[in-house]
């Protein structure tokens, strides 16, 4: 087997089921670089790059993200959600009703955040492991586990961001990567196969976000990084190729950006925390583009549910507690933060049962004593006080 050399330590490639020095979290932000376009259509082949990117900022929230899997096959719904483990492994707990089922361990030791996406063939988990290549795992419809393989051809550097456009053929996806460049590179699945590696250019100083768009063509996904300005950038990829990348204002922020992934069409809004640690929004319908301050001093990467009437965004606080901020619309007046008592020590995840209205507000983070905590809020509405009824561990390993 053949083993990565890490600092002084030596580590095996991801395996299922193999015990080995825990990875360190991926939550890092680049400190130099150049922001580039590329011409639409045209993208460059995968190669391999010698030379180390610049190293990571401190400044991004270093504390683990929960991923939802959502069935887009009709309308967003969720289906479970996958973390990272204290042991560095991948844990994925399925949802029935208001509640998970216990995390259960697909094995492997990752690096960073899952990302994890539902087609007609499965629930497609891709992970970063501790030789920086890109695996895959699928839970079949029959319950089947497949076990990792790599999707081959490109060294990485940040957390894998999978996505199913829209109108996309049965069982296809699309999967996002920040190379050893530094740049985003692309990959897609159809039929089985995967296209290879192709450049989007740019520096990603940030995870990647991607969510799809009323915008045409009807496949349009919005690839969203922060820049080497700090700046937030975006990226419009179809199938026929790509825009460059563009900036959206002049912000600087400080964490990952932030999109409805419980919408059906989440790319029109997104929201990240400025340098100034407030909690920012943008409306990308509305030119020219501009910012706007929600305050509040924010420390974590923020949430966002986007529910028919009721709009939330969540962020945790300086006492380690979430708030809730709500709005009829994403483009409506924002209500004010509302404290969602408990301690949390992740970054929150949150997701509706829409798109009929009232539904129910879900919320998972980590919790003090390292598990996964949801709560729950019936019938959300944007009329204080919130009704979150407190927060729940779900049965498993522990996360990190």
């Amino acid at each position: 087997m053949i083993r990565v050399r890490s600092g002084n330590e030596w580590r095996l490639p991801l395996h299922e089921g193999t015990s080995m020095t825990r990875p360190h979290w991926l939550r890092r932000t680049l400190t130099a670089g150049v922001v580039l376009a590329v011409a639409v259509g045209v993208l460059a082949p995968a190669s391999s790059a010698s030379a180390a990117p610049p190293p990571y900022a401190a400044d991004l929230p270093d504390l683990g993200t929960p991923a939802v899997a959502y069935d887009r096959s009709f309308q967003p719904t969720a289906t479970g959600v996958a973390v990272r483990g204290a042991d560095g492994s991948l844990l994925y707990g399925a949802r029935s009703g208001a509640a998970f089922g216990p995390l259960q361990s697909l094995g492997g030791v990752i690096v960073g955040d899952p990302s994890v996406v539902v087609t007609s063939t499965g629930t497609h988990f891709f992970v970063r492991g501790t030789d920086d290549q890109v695996y895959t795992n699928t839970i079949t419809p029959s319950g089947a586990v497949s076990g990792y393989s790599t999707v081959p051809g490109l060294t990485v550097t940040g957390d894998v961001e999978a996505i199913v456009p829209n109108l996309a053929p049965a069982g296809s996806l699309r999967i996002f990567a920040r190379g050893a460049d530094g740049a985003v590179w692309a990959n897609t699945l159809n039929s089985g196969a995967w296209s290879g590696w192709s450049s989007l250019g740019g520096t990603a100083t940030s995870d990647i976000t991607a969510a799809r768009t009323f915008a045409f063509p009807n496949d349009t996904v919005r690839v969203f990084v922060r820049g080497a300005d700090h700046r937030v950038y975006v990226n419009r990829v179809t199938t026929g190729g790509a825009t460059g990348f563009e900036p959206l204002g002049d912000l600087q922020v400080s964490s990952n950006i932030a999109v409805a992934e419980d919408a059906i069409f989440g790319g029109g809004f997104i929201a990240a925390r400025g340098a100034d640690n407030a909690l920012w929004t943008l409306n990308l319908f509305t030119l020219p583009y501009t910012w706007k301050s929600l305050g509040g001093t924010v420390t974590s990467d923020i949430a966002y549910s986007a529910q028919p009437n009721v709009a939330a965004l969540y962020v945790r606080g300086t006492d380690n507690a979430l708030y809730v901020n709500k709005a009829t619309s994403p483009d409506a007046v924002y209500r004010g933060f509302e404290r969602i008592d408990g301690t949390v020590t992740g970054n929150p995840a949150a997701f509706g049962t829409g798109p009929n209205a009232p539904g129910t507000g879900f919320l998972l983070a980590r919790l003090a004593g390292g598990s996964l905590g949801l709560n729950v809020e019936p019938m959300p509405s944007v009329l204080p006080p919130h009704k979150f009824g407190g927060y729940t561990p779900i049965a498993g390993p522990p996360v990190s």
